[in-house]
């Protein structure tokens, strides 16, 4: 489903050369959970950031159900994005002054009208463990874990074929942190494929694969 291909990331300055990520390669099957571990300034969150198609690699390929998503246009690939990937963000990026509802709803409102969308986000909402009292409610009225099942919701109201994750458990207590990875697993068992990067080797239990960024490269755990 996707391939990616000796993918190297280094960020060059006046000065010197970062060089974050060597000569990785990976194959992710559809419907299955891969889970990247490793400590804070390893590079996970580059990683999702160039499988994703945010963050174009310094040398390597990334496909697609064979297509090379940086050989797209900006635009070509920025709709391939939407369409195909789900991405849920540390700091979640919603909208502060739009209720929860419209911040799920809105980055599909151009491929859709909201009369079909708001039925599906309901669904999604629900399925996610938001009660409907809190649809109408801002971002800051939610705590911490009811943002992280309203951010996956809406990373997966277009249907992605591979929903990302990225440090799912970093401000979540040992109980929020159950709950959001079993709803993780209950995604997975329905056929999604998952991609995460966390600090939390616990977290990886649920996982089908877990790999540890070590040195730059990816490495296969037991």
């Amino acid at each position: 489903m996707i391939e990616i291909r000796n993918l190297c990331k280094s960020f060059i300055t006046p000065a010197s050369q970062a060089n974050i990520l060597h000569n990785i390669s990976l194959t992710i099957e559809k419907g299955k959970w891969y889970t990247i571990i490793g400590d804070a300034g390893t590079g996970k969150t580059i990683f999702l950031g160039c499988v994703a198609g945010l963050l174009a690699p310094t040398i390597g390929e990334v496909l697609y159900d064979n297509i090379q998503i940086y050989q797209l246009s900006d635009k070509a690939r920025s709709n391939y994005r939407r369409k195909h990937i789900g991405f849920v963000y540390q700091n979640f990026k919603f909208l502060p002054h739009y209720s929860i509802m419209d911040n799920v709803i809105l980055p599909f409102i151009h491929d859709e009208p909201r009369k079909t969308l708001y039925p599906k986000a309901l669904t999604l909402l629900q399925q996610a463990g938001i009660h409907a009292e809190l649809f109408e409610c801002f971002p800051e009225d939610l705590s911490s874990e009811e943002k992280y099942r309203v951010a996956i919701a809406r990373a997966l109201l277009g249907n992605p074929s591979v929903l990302i994750i990225d440090e799912p458990t970093a401000y979540l207590d040992a109980k929020a942190c159950y709950e959001v990875l079993n709803l993780l697993s209950f995604y997975r068992n329905q056929g999604q494929t998952i991609i995460m990067a966390t600090r939390d080797k616990e977290a990886a239990q649920l996982s089908d694969y877990t790999y540890k960024l070590i040195d730059k490269q990816l490495v296969q755990v037991d």
